[in-house]
């Protein structure tokens, strides 16, 4: 019950967002704006911003944060490595949650289950609403982008990702879908055949993961 008061999500928003999309995610339009130097929209000056915790970030630029991080040289060799983190989770050792989630976050600051982590795990410990609602919020931010790039319900209306491991945060914490059966590939999208649940009320769900493989196409290419 903590944990979903911790994460909670934007019922409203999600039920909006299903009937209309808000975000135009296209990724040759990212990658323009996040390298261009002469902008705002740079890269590296958005994820000051965003590592600042700063609360002017909108819906867009938050998109340009997440989406845009797979356009950065390290994108693939930083991929979550979630496993230890959800050992100690699971352990309820919340020192060590701290520890190892702030380690990803050094790494790889779009990292859902981070910053999901390290936000019940401060609470848990007592630690000041200041510090641990920076990182639900940032959670909470990258998760209405995610939610607003399509509506899963075909490919073409896929929820976009920049990890697998994001689908199933989404799927599980975000729409609270009870079970969910991997159906694989249908193009470059994952089909999910699931439980129709409280926030999702269709028996399908889409989700589109192909930036790793494109990722790691260009970059094999370049060599």
């Amino acid at each position: 019950m903590e944990r979903q008061l911790i994460s909670i999500f934007a019922l409203l928003l999600f039920e909006f967002s299903f009937a209309q999309n808000e975000l135009n995610v296209n990724f040759d339009e990212i990658k323009t704006k996040v390298e261009d130097v002469n902008s705002e929209s740079h890269y590296p000056k958005l994820l000051k911003r965003f590592n600042e915790f700063d609360d002017s970030l909108t819906l867009e630029e938050n998109a340009l944060i997440y989406y845009g991080f797979s356009f950065q040289e390290d994108y693939l060799k930083n991929k979550p490595r979630e496993e230890q983190l959800k050992s100690f989770a699971d352990k309820k050792d919340y020192e060590n949650v701290v520890k190892e989630a702030q380690k990803i976050l050094e790494k790889n600051p779009v990292s859902l289950s981070a910053n999901n982590e390290l936000a019940y795990a401060l609470f848990k410990l007592s630690k000041p609403e200041s510090e641990w609602k920076k990182y639900q919020k940032r959670y909470r931010d990258m998760r209405k982008v995610i939610s607003l790039s399509g509506n899963g319900s075909s490919c073409e209306n896929a929820f976009k990702v920049i990890y697998v491991s994001d689908e199933y945060n989404m799927i599980y914490d975000y729409f609270e879908i009870p079970t969910v059966t991997r159906q694989g590939l249908s193009g470059l999208c994952d089909r999910f055949i699931n439980e129709v649940g409280e926030y999702y009320k269709t028996t399908e769900i889409y989700f589109d993961a192909s930036r790793s493989l494109i990722r790691h196409e260009e970059i094999i290419s370049k060599k």
